[in-house]
């Protein structure tokens, strides 16, 4: 019986290196996610089992072939490692976020799962800390705050002059969405979707004009 030999082209993993370098040095210079082709973790996982099953094959008959591929695989190793942490520290950072939608359509579709899993985790986490997770009886917790609805586009009335003067008694609302940092007189606010606080009514009147916030009956709970 003839055993075919199928010897691997170490030669055509060297591009698919150097692109693991480039994306490397583009991450790290990145504050955002890049673009990450759809295989790109298919073809890392070819490279690392093809390579691997070769340097079992030449063990004992080519020590040249041997050390060469041996080379490839810790060049491989080391630079797909520090790509993999520059990356998902960014996935990781961007988990915490309720929306997480804007976030992930530069990402390969397993990094779009790992994403919303760990996007579900945070939030779960979250909940726990508050005091907020689901009762074990499944049943729906009341709302206990009353949200008035904004006026309706036929009823709004003029824009008016937005008072700076923060000496107002604050106001309780609640965020829509998450903000950027926003400052004011006061202090810098911080703010992300389902936060409840109060603030002054003419910052109040500003988010709320923007859609960034609904203002909670006062007297109800938060």
């Amino acid at each position: 019986m003839i055993f075919a030999i199928i010897m691997i082209d170490v030669s055509k993993y060297d591009k698919l290196l150097e692109d693991i370098k480039s994306m490397l040095f583009s991450e790290r210079k990145s504050r955002k996610l890049n673009k990450i082709e759809p295989n790109f973790y298919k073809n890392i996982y070819s490279l690392f089992v093809d390579l691997n099953a070769e340097k079992e094959r030449v063990v004992s008959t080519d020590i040249t072939e041997y050390m060469e591929i041996t080379k490839l695989l810790d060049d491989a190793r080391k630079n797909f490692k520090a790509f993999f942490q520059v990356r998902f520290e960014k996935i990781a950072k961007y988990s915490v976020y309720d929306e997480i939608e804007e976030f992930i359509y530069n990402m390969s579709p397993e990094e779009k799962g790992i994403m919303r899993d760990l996007n579900e985790q945070m939030k779960n986490y979250y909940k726990d800390f508050i005091g907020a997770a689901k009762p074990e009886g499944g049943e729906k917790e009341e709302e206990a705050i009353t949200i008035v609805d904004k006026e309706s586009p036929e009823e709004k009335p003029e824009p008016e002059m937005v008072n700076t003067d923060i000496t107002e008694e604050p106001v309780p609302v609640r965020i829509l969405k998450d903000q950027p940092p926003i400052a004011q007189p006061e202090r810098d606010y911080y703010l992300h979707k389902n936060d409840i606080i109060y603030i002054s009514p003419p910052f109040a009147r500003i988010l709320n004009n923007h859609s960034a916030c609904v203002y909670i009956e006062k007297g109800k709970k938060l």
